[in-house]
């Protein structure tokens, strides 16, 4: 074979190319996705999870032992343990605003999609413990009432002393918080096993059907 006829065969083009190659997409990940996969990462991730729990643990543990009396022998002094519940009701609050005041662009960012039609194929990739468009509407709405309330208890805690707070308001918006925060968390968990359990069932018939069809 001469060199012009082998430059033009090296330099010929096919006629018919697969026209999916050009459309298709790159699969490959980005390169914070493929962190996020990473074992380092999620170790990290639930390292962190595991400390936080822990500080609420027991820091709440400690207010609930010095509000029901049960330190009166290690503080004899009314006075310090005011001081001790005072710090106590600080510390948890700081932790709650984490989550209650640190995913509020999350959470707003969700809230924007949920009601746009061409975002809502992320809403349900991120929420995907259930296909009910309502339910998660409803979920988000209570994330961000529970940020609402959060912020109303950080100005609080923050804007008055332990003299001037009015107990009443902070044990509104404690309770409204933790009633927000436990109704998501529930909600989430019951719609995530049902999800399980019908995708269980469906994939059940689905074998049934396919072990009947091989055996006709």
């Amino acid at each position: 074979m001469s060199s012009n006829a082998r430059i033009a065969r090296n330099l010929d083009v096919p006629i018919n190319p697969d026209p999916n190659s050009a459309s298709q997409p790159s699969t490959k990940p980005s390169s914070w996705k493929a962190f996020t996969e990473t074992s380092c990462f999620k170790y990290t991730k639930l390292t962190l999870i595991v400390i936080y729990a822990l500080n609420i643990v027991a820091w709440g543990g400690m207010l609930f032992l010095i509000l029901v009396g049960a330190a009166n022998n290690s503080m004899p002094n009314e006075q310090t343990r005011k001081i001790w519940i005072e710090i106590d009701s600080q510390i948890l609050n700081a932790l709650f605003c984490v989550t209650g005041i640190g995913l509020i662009p999350w959470r707003v960012r969700d809230l924007y999609q949920v009601y746009r039609e061409k975002h809502r194929r992320k809403v349900f990739h991120r929420h995907s413990y259930t296909t009910d468009l309502r339910w998660i509407r409803v979920i988000i709405w209570t994330f961000i009432a529970n940020s609402l309330f959060q912020i109303g208890m950080a100005v609080c805690m923050w804007s008055m002393d332990m003299y001037t707070r009015p107990s009443w308001l902070v044990g509104l918006f404690v309770g409204l918080g933790c009633v927000s925060g436990m109704f998501a968390g529930l909600a989430q968990f019951i719609l995530g096993r049902q999800m399980k359990k019908r995708t269980k069932t469906e994939q059940e018939s689905t074998n049934i059907i396919d072990n009947n069809e091989n055996v006709v």
